[in-house]
Parts: structure tokens; sequence; C-alpha cells
């Protein structure tokens, strides 16, 4: 897994900026390590890797979303409005859980839900 590209893809989904993206590195490369130990697939050709990559990013952006950078919901002062993504968590979970589903025959996907062991 390539994790520039991986890195394009979160930066595209959270809508961030190149100076941005590097603060959340870290977080990016949890999520790449977090789908590559999930991997069932040994040597992934180019479209199983592509699938993946789009995999590590939309676990990022959960990742991300868990943060809390987005709680504003609405703001008013006089004239001018603010709204933000209220539901932003509930996207990017969403996301996951799709993508994972979609690809279910590249990972392993029983056992876990983001991140936390189910028994």
């Amino acid at each position: 897994m390539n994790v520039a590209n991986v890195c394009d893809r979160f930066a595209v989904l959270a809508g961030l900026d190149a100076d941005a993206l590097q603060r959340w590195m870290p977080l990016i490369e949890d999520a790449c390590a977090f789908v590559e130990e999930r991997c069932l697939v040994e040597t992934p050709d180019s479209r199983q890797t592509t699938r993946l990559e789009a995999l590590g990013a939309a676990y990022a952006l959960r990742l991300y979303s868990l943060c809390g950078n987005d709680q504003i919901r609405e703001f008013t002062a006089g004239d001018v409005k603010l709204t933000s993504s209220a539901d932003r968590q509930q996207t990017a979970a969403r996301l996951w859980q799709e993508l994972a589903a979609d690809n279910a025959d590249l990972v392993r996907t029983g056992g876990f839900l983001f991140g936390r062991v189910i028994i």
C-alpha cells in the first residue's frame, strides 16, 4: 500500500490542503497499518492495492472524524450564519462500513468494528 496515495485520497475526503495534511500523517499511517494487518491477500495486485488504499483513506477519515475537529453544528452572529456537517462522524463511519463490506474479499471484517474487538 502506498501511503502517499492514501494521503491524497484522505485529503480529498477530509477537505484538507497539503499543509494541514502533514499534521495528520501519524493517523494516516495508523489507518494504513490497520488495513494491512487485516489484508487477506498476501501479494495484492495493482487493482487490489488501489482498493486497499481507498480503505486506508476511509479508515483514516473515520479516525479523523473521531478527533472532534468539526464540533460546531450551527453558529449565528447577526446576519452571519455558519453551519457545518453535524454528521461527519456518521458519514465517515458509513463510508468505512460500506467500503469494508464491498472489499470483504480483501480484508478480514469479522471481529472488529473501527478498531474495537467485539466478543
